[in-house]
């Protein structure tokens, strides 16, 4: 028996055949180069420049690049046939671009791949940019944060949805709706997003924040919690006197409440941010086309212009090299042809995009925020024919100079709230007007939001109290009461 049960032991081969997309390098630089904004894509390049000596930049008045699916000459096209790269082999990138966002899913589950391998991928496709490590920071948590893929892919919207601070602008409801995705999920989500680090990141505003840290903290029953929770806006007013009495506190333990709250951190991203005093460079630049209409005019003074030096196409073409020399010259210049190819690319993506918002959101650029209208990535993304990460990431750290300001492309994407007449107008176009109407109302005798709702009824906009303490709250403005001014 023990002889016939060890027989059994042993390493045995199979064979299995396993399909899926392969994120090959050149996909990789790719996707990178399409999300890195405009000032930092010199530094990406400087690298690729560096570590590649068939590549050089040309100043705007030299000689034009190199074509990529051109041969320079007959020397290159009869000695390296296999360099001869066209739109062909840039469709062919596009396609498995296409098909990583498309298809990914369905092939690895078809094929036994685990919950685990298929979010490591996710977050490593996620990340190629690497621009901002909170948000590889948040994405690695993300990872074994949840086994429910609705959940795990609400907190991948949630996380690419952060501002610069680490707060969470838009409310959840929005946010599900723009994306498509089960609010239920976004919620649950956001409830483990709140119990990341960096404490206090994904909140919608300060107060939110400090409670989140005071939970992590175990101070969530604490006189500091119950100050934020209980007593906000009579903190936010320093009547230390009435937080006292709301809490039935003594003023030395209001103090003590106030110097924990004053060691908590109000921007919770702080600590990865790698510059506060970034330079916004405008990807695009919107103005009159003096016909009625608008123009776009795209600003590539930080798109360096590279090209394949011409002393090694002519050392190519000669009989003087070896072997190894001639096969490393020929990956050089593969490699250089892709990265020529994937500027263009880019710059064709970002500018079509851009072409596209502002066909889209023509009222905006002819009167202002209060005119922007409802646009979600989903229906740009069918009409551009590309999948919507695609155009998330062409959008993404990408600016546009407008006659109203500079905007981030990211902007001009929001839900939308409906008007009496059957349209929508976008959140952001209401918290305009709600800002209009607060700056013009009497400061003896401010509008509480009753009014405020009233007043955005007369203009056509239907919406709930709520809502509009949300996006009053949003604007830096405290309730009605605490706006009053003696005149």
């Amino acid at each position: 028996m023990l002889r016939a049960f060890m027989a059994e032991q042993g390493v045995n081969q199979s064979q299995k055949q396993v399909q899926g997309v392969v994120l090959t390098p050149q996909l990789r630089q790719s996707l990178r180069i399409l999300q890195v904004p405009a000032a930092e894509l010199r530094r990406e390049l400087a690298e690729e420049l560096a570590a590649n000596p068939l590549l050089e930049e040309v100043d705007a008045g030299d000689s034009e690049p190199f074509e990529v699916g051109t041969p320079s000459d007959p020397g290159e096209e009869e000695g390296s046939g296999e360099l001869r790269l066209g739109e062909d082999d840039f469709d062919a990138l596009r396609r498995m671009k296409e098909d990583w966002d498309e298809s990914y899913y369905e092939e690895v589950r078809s094929q036994g791949y685990s919950q685990e391998d298929e979010e490591r991928r996710r977050h490593m496709f996620e990340s190629l940019a690497g621009e901002t490590s909170l948000a590889e920071h948040l994405a690695e948590q993300a990872r074994t944060a949840s086994d429910d893929p609705a959940v795990s892919e609400a907190l991948r919207l949630l996380i690419g949805s952060l501002d610069e601070r680490g707060f969470l602008e838009e409310d959840l409801s929005s946010l599900a709706l723009r994306s498509g995705q089960p609010y239920e999920a976004v919620v649950t989500a956001h409830a483990l997003l709140l119990g990341f680090d960096p404490p206090g990141v994904g909140a919608h505003d300060l107060r939110e924040c400090f409670l989140a840290q005071l939970r992590q903290l175990g101070r969530g029953a604490s006189l500091a919690a119950r100050l934020v929770s209980d007593a906000w806006e009579a903190l936010m007013a320093r009547r230390l006197d009435e937080c006292g009495r709301t809490l039935g506190a003594a003023p030395d333990e209001v103090r003590e409440a106030l110097a924990e709250l004053a060691r908590l951190e109000t921007v919770p991203s702080r600590r990865f941010a790698r510059d506060d005093n970034r330079v916004v460079v405008p990807d695009a630049i919107v103005s009159p086309d003096g016909e009625g209409g608008w123009k776009v005019a795209m600003d590539d003074r930080h798109v360096p212009r590279l090209r394949l030096a011409p002393a090694y196409k002519d050392m190519l073409a000669g009989a003087a090299l070896g072997d190894k020399e001639r096969a490393y010259i020929l990956e050089r210049m593969k490699q250089g042809k892709f990265l020529i190819g994937a500027i263009e690319e880019r710059q064709r993506t970002v500018e079509r995009l851009a072409r596209i918002i502002v066909e889209r959101q023509a009222d905006f650029f002819e009167h202002g925020p209060a005119r922007l209208r409802p646009l979600t990535m989903s229906d740009v993304a069918r009409e551009m024919e590309v999948h919507e990460t695609t155009v998330g990431r062409a959008a993404a750290n990408k600016w546009m100079l407008t006659p109203h300001g500079l905007r981030e492309f990211r902007w001009f994407f929001t839900s939308g709230v409906a008007t009496a007449d059957g349209g929508s107008v976008a959140q952001e176009g209401v918290q305009e007007m709600i800002a209009d109407i607060l700056a013009r109302e009497n400061p003896a005798a401010p509008l509480a939001d009753e009014a405020i709702t009233a007043e955005l009824q007369k203009r056509g906009v239907r919406i709930a109290r709520r809502t509009v303490a949300k996006y009053r709250e949003s604007l830096g403005q405290p309730a009605a009461h605490l706006r009053r001014r003696r005149l």
